[in-house]
């Protein structure tokens, strides 16, 4: 249970608040992702995932870790979840995305131990974020960490709320459904990191 906090400014003054267990949403509001506050030769360090996606019941269904680079593998990407998850701070979720320029890796039901797992789902994410980056005229091959981020936070905010088919969604346009991912996150809310 959470407990009430005390006017909070600032990144670190929220997650340092979070990390006694303050809630700093509204009453009725979910309350966001936990932040762990670990220290490691005498510095703090602040772990969070970059996206929490909630249903519209407020019950966070999914968290996204953005990595703006290209190259990646299945192994790759297993070890990175699990360095992510051995640091802490992630809340439980049915699902966990790991986005890069392009591959997009999905576990689902894969709980929060430090292990090294194979992703459910691996997907080309150059054909899912492609019309993205023309509509926002951003080159793909020479985009910043931010922008890459509102890419993909546009793209899932397109997949939570809008009425478009799967197939307008990008390639192996099928991974979304098969996965339960869209029907999970449908009519939710996407919060952003808030402990940069």
């Amino acid at each position: 249970s959470s407990t009430s906090s005390p006017a909070v400014s600032g990144a670190a003054g929220r997650a340092e608040a979070l990390a006694r267990g303050a809630c700093l949403t509204s009453p009725g509001e979910a309350p966001i992702v936990a932040v762990d506050v670990i220290e490691q030769a005498g510095v703090k360090m602040y772990v969070r995932a970059d996206l929490a996606l909630y249903d519209p019941g407020g019950r966070l269904v999914a968290l996204a870790e953005i990595k703006n680079k290209r190259g990646t593998s299945r192994e790759w990407a297993a070890k990175t979840r699990r360095n992510l998850l051995a640091l802490g701070g992630f809340g439980d979720a049915v699902f966990f995305l790991l986005v890069t320029r392009d591959r997009l890796y999905l576990w689902k039901d894969a709980g929060t131990d430090p292990v090294e797992l194979s992703p459910t789902h691996e997907v080309d994410a150059e054909a899912i974020f492609a019309p993205y980056f023309d509509r926002a005229g951003i080159d793909s091959r020479n985009v910043g960490g931010h922008a890459f981020e509102l890419i993909v936070a546009t793209w899932l905010g397109d997949v939570m709320w809008s009425a478009v088919s799967t197939e307008e969604h990008g390639d192996d346009r099928d991974w979304l459904e098969r996965s339960g991912f869209r029907a999970a996150v449908e009519g939710g809310r996407i919060e952003y990191d808030a402990a940069a």
